[in-house]
């Protein structure tokens, strides 16, 4: 165990919703989150609004998107190498403060008229390539800093201010869009990573020790997909993420649903886009309220369950109130899933290679939507929206069930596994 992580000794059965915040290292880190996602949810709002303000084109603003995702496929493993053979504290700092600068940059360019589309492209990418070194390297350091039996309470705080930052930081993008120019809105959003670098610089993060670590090589980059595999219960768990929310992705086609099918309207769509996000916070504060899960492996196969049924229903609604309900309910299983599923990693998870395993978590974690959408819309054209969701839906359904009948250590997973750090 490395010097200076927090143990076990003297803590509650019970902890409280914030007990995580009670850890000097795991509040600094928790307002690095909460910032910094606040500003990428925010400037990702902005680059959109300001890329079909510039071309009127749908086409260019799938452009930006490409530009967004490719990083993930080029660097992601990548990134986290980084995180398991430099010090982690350094990258976060430099990461952070790259993305400040690329809000300084846009907001600058687009002030004195200079802007051009390639320019927010590469801001994009930029923006993209240095969260898939922050993201996997940030998650990486949370069992570090809060004892092993505050996994779960920590990991639902980090998902809590992931989540708020998909509420915030969009309408915190629109406001100022509103309120100031373009290019002040850029400035505006900057000034979110300066309580970020601040929290960076009080946060202390224990180091590797020297004994544990590997030569850099390409065999090390793929450490963590080799990780993946040795882990039947780690392996299974991010597959069931990735195929089943990647077939049951409803995003795309909630404005077919909207107009054709419920027949709501913009107002309606707004609605159904946002009830997964209140399910997700109900999820997330009643883990929160709850604590430590002990069934985890159970919790996360009726999640992924759950998501898959309710799925596969709202594909067969035609009342708007039953499927706002059903959209809550995917939302509050994702989120379930999501929680079990990092918390799972960080448990399972030794430390030298940690940060390589969450690139690899992050690449598929984001994989999904990216598969999802192709996926999605070439069945919709086949067989209709609903028709693709209840498709989706019964994929998801059989493969929960198969892994559930067929992996005993996967449903009986639980706290009492072996230690790994």
């Amino acid at each position: 165990m490395p010097k200076d992580r927090p143990d076990d000794h003297g803590q509650p059965a019970r902890l409280s919703p914030w007990a995580s915040l009670r850890h000097r290292n795991y509040s600094f880190l928790f307002t690095l989150a909460v910032f910094a996602a606040t500003a990428q949810q925010m400037r990702q709002a902005q680059i959109f609004y300001q890329v079909y303000e510039l071309s009127g084109s749908a086409f260019q603003l799938g452009m930006a998107g490409v530009a967004q995702g490719l990083p993930i496929v080029v660097f992601g493993l990548f990134g986290g190498t980084l995180a398991d053979f430099m010090d982690r504290k350094k990258i976060i700092l430099v990461t952070t403060l790259g993305n400040l600068l690329v809000a300084v940059a846009l907001g600058i360019l687009t002030r004195s008229g200079r802007i051009q589309l390639w320019h927010i492209q590469v801001g994009m990418a930029l923006t993209s390539t240095l969260n898939i070194v922050l993201t996997p390297t940030r998650m990486s350091i949370i069992s570090y800093l809060v004892p092993r039996s505050h996994l779960t309470n920590a990991v639902s705080l980090n998902s809590a201010a992931s989540q708020g930052s998909h509420f915030i930081g969009p309408m915190l993008g629109g406001l100022s869009l509103a309120w100031v120019s373009v290019g002040d809105a850029y400035l505006f959003n900057a000034l979110f990573y300066i309580p970020a670098l601040i929290a960076i610089i009080g946060l202390k993060i224990p180091s590797i020790a020297d004994a544990v670590r590997e030569k850099f090589s390409l065999a090390s980059v793929l450490g963590g997909v080799r990780f993946l595999f040795s882990e039947p219960v780690v392996v299974a768990m991010v597959m069931l993420d990735f195929v089943i929310i990647g077939f049951g992705y409803f995003r795309p086609l909630l404005p077919i649903f909207a107009k054709d099918i419920l027949f709501v309207g913009p107002a309606g769509f707004g609605m159904l886009s946002s009830a997964p996000a209140v399910g997700g916070m109900i999820a997330t504060v009643s883990l929160l309220l709850f604590g430590d899960v002990k069934s985890k492996g159970r919790l996360a196969v009726g999640s992924f369950l759950a998501y898959a049924v309710s799925v596969g229903v709202f594909a067969l609604s035609s009342n708007f109130w039953l499927s706002l309900l059903l959209l809550a309910v995917v939302g509050l299983a994702n989120s379930l899933q999501a929680v079990m599923r990092q918390t799972t990693f960080h448990l399972l998870t030794p430390d030298q290679v940690r940060g390589r395993a969450f690139a690899v978590f992050h690449m598929f974690s984001q994989g999904a939507n990216g598969f999802g959408a192709t996926e999605i819309g070439f069945v919709a054209a086949l067989l209709g929206a609903p028709g693709a969701l209840l498709f989706g839906g019964a994929v998801g359904a059989v493969l929960t069930l198969g892994c559930w009948m067929a992996m005993p250590g996967l449903r009986d997973f639980g706290t009492e596994v072996p230690r790994r750090w």
